[in-house]
């Protein structure tokens, strides 16, 4: 279910409540109040791939230089054997 905020318009509490998208008679967690409205979600206007790279890239990139590192050192110590 997708997470909403509000904010009362009495107490002046914010808060973040999930459920239905239908649903229309949300109260204020803190006083009880009615009288709340729904604040817009910032997350969803700015675009997420210009602010982060790829979820995972970074750790794709250290696994790659890991192995890189292991093979050379492999390499080393089958010379040293001989």
């Amino acid at each position: 279910m997708p997470v909403y905020c509000y904010k009362c318009e009495d107490c002046k509490f914010e808060f973040e409540v999930r459920h239905s998208m239908s649903y229309e008679d949300q109260k204020c967690s803190s006083c009880d109040s009615e009288n709340v409205f729904k604040i817009p979600s910032l997350s969803l206007n700015r675009p997420t791939q210009a602010l982060s790279p790829r979820v995972g890239k970074v750790v794709d990139e250290y696994i790659h230089d890991v192995k890189k590192e292991i093979k050379e050192e492999k390499k080393r110590l089958k010379l040293e054997e001989l």
